[in-house]
């Protein structure tokens, strides 16, 4: 019954959602390619028999990204179909997934648009990254007789009240997954709870930890300080991903902050690059000089200024190998934060607010282990930051505790490849 009435509900939403789409091609703010596969214009690939795998946005496809090269070095003539929601997350696939043979949108979770692309796609395998259940999906690679394995699972304390609310619903989903690999015992607790079978569960770490880190050498560095027209003898404060109520608490802390240290330079990157113009407009305010990273030519030096705004997209990591201090986005408002790994890659010393939810076990054990700095508000942000931009052995100290710490908890691709090695072949 639930069912049918899901189905109901996208039916009509499909005739509301259809003209949307129609309009935002035409003036050309989505891309044509995005309607066509929302509604399962697919390529006819059906005789390659690929392995489809599904990462709605730019956190699930950093995290599919270990496993897909592990999958193509073990079966180098595999083909794969990566789909994404967004289109930011469509972007980063294709600049840093060229393992994938197709990277696609995800089509609407309509039965006769599922229908549609599983006849042009025709998958071996479905692989879902982290935890995204559409239900008619699901529920038509089972009857298909198509393997489905969740990798990387998590269940937010949120979700899982949501999940828990509609219980009998979920449960009748996730009886067509063929294995649920999570990233915690919690997440396993929760997903069987909801209605998981206990066998097909099991804890396999998270995958982040395994995320490739850019090789960035000394002279790279260099390279990329001179393009922004640094000295060398700046600090420079990073804050990454930032949402609605964050950029306005960072950019006064760090115009109070100059005083302190002059020769202070922040790279600002708010996580939506909509979003741009509403950050400038505080900037101005502010009466701070600014330059975003896409103005700054190719060949020359630069006048420095006082905030380089990151404009574009799947440079943020590479940035961070610049940075004195790191701030992740997100955790200052109720967002949930984001990916608090991709700085410790580099040892740097690591700072984020009280909503990490996101990243719950990782904020933690990071703080627990001294990997990481929590600041509950504006006060503690200004007043760590002073300490720390004062203290270079505090800092170090931190990036490298955060840097063992991913070094201890990476294995989980091997374990997860391990796992779905029986339905590759």
């Amino acid at each position: 019954m639930i069912h049918f009435l899901y189905n109901i509900l996208l039916t009509f939403f499909l005739i509301f959602h259809i003209p949307y789409l129609l309009l935002q091609t035409l003036f050309k703010k989505q891309p044509k390619k995005l309607m066509r596969e929302r509604l399962g214009g697919f390529p006819d690939i059906s005789s390659k028999n690929p392995i489809w795998v599904h990462a709605a946005s730019v956190g699930e496809v950093l995290c599919a990204l270990p496993l897909l090269k592990r999958i193509k070095k073990e079966i180098p003539d595999s083909e794969i179909v990566l789909t994404t929601m967004t289109a930011t997350g469509n972007e980063t696939a294709k600049k840093l997934i060229p393992e994938a043979n197709w990277i696609l949108f995800f089509p609407i979770d309509h039965p006769l648009i599922i229908w549609k692309a599983l006849r042009k796609i025709r998958p071996r395998l479905f692989l879902i990254a982290e935890t995204e259940l559409w239900p008619n999906l699901l529920r038509s690679c089972r009857r298909k007789g198509i393997p489905i394995l969740l990798f990387n699972g998590r269940i937010s304390e949120k979700s899982f009240r949501g999940y828990l609310f509609f219980k009998s619903f979920f449960k009748r989903c996730l009886h067509n997954i063929s294995f649920f690999l999570m990233q915690t015992e919690e997440d396993r607790n929760r997903i069987v709870e909801i209605g998981a079978p206990p066998e097909r569960t099991m804890v396999a770490g998270n995958i982040k930890f395994d995320q490739v880190s850019p090789s960035i050498d000394l002279k790279t560095t260099l390279e990329m300080s001179t393009f922004f027209g640094l000295q060398g003898n700046e600090a420079i404060l990073i804050a990454g991903s930032t949402h609605q109520g964050e950029e306005e608490i960072f950019i006064q802390v760090f115009k109070s902050l100059r005083e302190l240290v002059p020769r202070l330079i922040l790279i600002l990157a708010p996580r939506h690059l909509n979003r741009l113009e509403e950050v400038e407009k505080i900037l101005r305010d502010e009466g701070l000089s600014w330059r975003r990273r896409s103005s700054f030519p190719i060949q020359g030096r630069h006048e420095t200024c006082s905030v380089i705004l990151l404009d574009t997209m799947g440079e943020l990591m590479r940035m961070y190998s610049l940075g004195t201090i790191v701030f992740i986005g997100g955790s200052l408002v109720s967002i949930g934060g984001h990916n608090p790994l991709e700085p410790l890659f580099f040892k740097k010393c690591v700072l984020f607010g009280p909503y990490m939810f996101n990243f719950l076990e990782i904020s933690r054990h990071l703080i627990a282990e001294r990997g990481a700095l929590l600041v509950n508000n504006r006060e503690e942000l200004s007043s760590q930051l002073k300490r720390l931009l004062s203290d270079e052995r505090a800092r170090n100290e931190i990036g490298e505790n955060g840097y063992r710490f991913i070094q201890k908890h990476r294995g989980a691709t091997e374990k997860i490849f391990e796992k779905i090695r029986p339905f590759l072949t």
